[in-house]
């Protein structure tokens, strides 16, 4: 249980991190293009156990991506970015699971 929770939570405080970390200058550009998609892929395979645990961990890591950029930032919402970013990270999910799928046959 406590593995479950851990797997959920870590992309979360990882996403705080970085735009804490990016907050100075515009090294948030390059989180928005590179880093970011690549932490909600990731998140995608990590978290492929359960569709609630995905979810759980999308919605933990939109909010460390929205709300810390619209107080840092002032961009106004990164709903459009955050959108694509769940998108990325379905995507990864439902890879990972047709290629387990795959492998188990």
């Amino acid at each position: 249980m406590a593995k479950r929770i851990f797997k959920v939570i870590t992309p979360s405080i990882a996403m705080l991190a970085l735009v804490y970390i990016m907050r100075d200058g515009k090294d948030i550009l390059n989180g928005l293009f590179f880093i970011f998609p690549v932490l909600y892929i990731a998140l995608g395979i990590i978290c492929s156990s359960s569709v609630w645990e995905l979810f759980f961990c999308v919605f933990l890591t939109s909010l460390a991506l929205i709300i810390p950029i619209n107080l840092f930032f002032n961009m106004g919402t990164c709903i459009e970015w955050a959108l694509f970013y769940i998108a990325l990270g379905s995507a990864s999910y439902f890879v990972k699971c047709l290629v387990k799928k795959a492998v188990k046959k």
